[in-house]
């Protein structure tokens, strides 16, 4: 995949800047609780990128003395309202989230998102939500269970065809995450979800933190097909690296496995904590 177009080389030159000219005016804090996230994707096969941002208001303040900054948020059991906007090709997408942390053991993760397109042919709309328990058996395992709801609509006319779609459906999944990392920040995250449905899907994620600014992750997902169709299988890599417990660029690299559709993803993102 050809990463180097014109309008994505401009987005990783955009976000280079806006990251050292944070970098080089902001100085190191022990304590914050807004996170503020610009990000873009390459997609192979398609014309476009996609571009968006995303802001996280912490209801405490994080402290980056300790852990690893990537997932101290996790760590230290703070909770958190989010919200992200995303577009690609003139589709809008909506996110909102919210993360709460009664105590130290138990979690409850909400979010939601929307994307719409109106095109010359078709008009379509997508809605997911998804809620999640979780409860921490130890301070570094955690199980949990949730539902995701899904609803897509679509209508218009192609060649004189009308078309006019519209279904729903909802999947339970469950999920265990265990870590190993500690006040040091050096350690392994493992996260596993098996989601029950006609196409059954399995994603393992793992992610070595070589000290609390740097970490290296990869996933594999895997989800079985109907009768007649190639089973989907896909694996990813990616790279985070903190500058100080405020700043950080984020890069990773997906794609499809077995598998002959073009379906390469690249993603740059950038991070400021204040």
């Amino acid at each position: 995949m050809d990463i180097k177009t014109n309008s994505f080389k401009t987005a990783l030159t955009a976000l280079s800047i806006a990251a050292a000219s944070i970098f080089s005016a902001s100085t190191s804090f022990a304590a914050t609780q807004n996170e503020v996230q610009i990000f873009a994707a390459d997609f192979e096969g398609v014309d476009d990128n996609l571009y968006g941002a995303s802001y996280t208001r912490y209801l405490d303040s994080l402290q980056g003395n300790s852990g690893a900054h990537l997932i101290n948020p996790y760590l230290q059991r703070v909770s958190s309202v989010s919200g992200s906007y995303a577009n690609i090709d003139g589709i809008d997408s909506f996110f909102l989230g919210s993360t709460y942390y009664f105590n130290k053991e138990w979690m409850l993760d909400i979010g939601g998102s929307h994307s719409r397109s109106d095109n010359d042919f078709i008009d379509s709309d997508n809605t997911n939500i998804n809620v999640q328990v979780g409860y921490n058996v130890t301070r570094e395992w955690q199980i949990g269970a949730g539902l995701n709801y899904a609803r897509y609509n679509a209508d218009g006319q192609i060649d004189d065809v009308i078309i006019d779609e519209s279904y729903s459906n909802t999947v339970a999944a469950v999920f265990t995450r265990y870590t190993t990392v500690g006040k040091s920040g050096t350690g392994w995250d493992l996260l596993a979800t098996y989601a029950a449905d006609d196409v059954d899907a399995i994603t393992a994620n793992a992610r070595y933190f070589f000290s609390p600014r740097l970490s290296v992750g990869g996933e594999f997902s895997y989800s079985d097909a109907p009768s007649g169709f190639d089973d989907s299988k896909r694996a990813s890599v990616d790279v985070d690296y903190w500058f100080n417990e405020q700043l950080s660029v984020h890069a990773s690299y997906s794609k499809n496995l077995d598998s002959d559709i073009d379906a390469d993803v690249a993603n740059l993102r950038a991070t400021y904590r204040f």
